[in-house]
């Protein structure tokens, strides 16, 4: 093969997200995530770098986006496998975590705000994604319409989003 017929293999993303409760509430940050820019409120969680388990990448990530001290996660809350073009075979994994310490208070110039919400308030504004990979999962699993560790696999295409099957 030359270098001429050779394609470079596509870099592997792998996400995490970080689900923590205070009582009944969970806590959200708001950033750059709608389809046109538009600021919405997420979990909190970021991207795997190399070298990092996942577990490692949450701790780092958690800390950056909410100035929250976390500890180990205690229970996988969903994995999505997502097959874009810009992104093929990218993998999420959405964690609970029990343990954490300190004031929310973000540090990553990303996140415009961090902070607790009732159940309620938070599912209506994870309702407001506008894309069912940053929406459904999340919204099924807070809700406990989809079982805790149900695997997602979607795939994307343009704009368009297909749920191609759930376990």
């Amino acid at each position: 093969m030359t270098a001429e017929t050779s394609k470079a293999p596509a870099p592997r993303v792998q996400l995490v997200i970080g689900i923590i409760r205070r009582g009944d509430e969970i806590l959200l940050v708001r950033e750059r995530l709608g389809a046109s820019g538009e600021i919405l409120w997420s979990l909190p969680g970021g991207g795997v770098e190399d070298g990092e388990l996942m577990h490692e990448a949450l701790r780092r990530e958690l800390r950056e986006e909410t100035g929250l001290l976390v500890g180990d996660p205690v229970r996988t809350a969903f994995l999505m496998h997502i097959d874009s073009e810009r992104h093929p075979s990218a993998l999420a994994v959405a964690f609970e975590v029990d343990e954490w310490s300190g004031k929310v208070a973000p540090e990553d110039d990303d996140i415009e705000q961090a902070g607790f919400f009732p159940l309620p308030d938070a599912l209506n504004l994870l309702g407001e994604l506008d894309r069912a990979t940053q929406r459904d999962p999340i919204v099924g699993y807070l809700t406990g319409a989809v079982a805790p560790g149900t695997t997602w696999l979607y795939r994307n295409r343009g704009m368009e989003e297909t749920l191609v099957a759930r376990w």
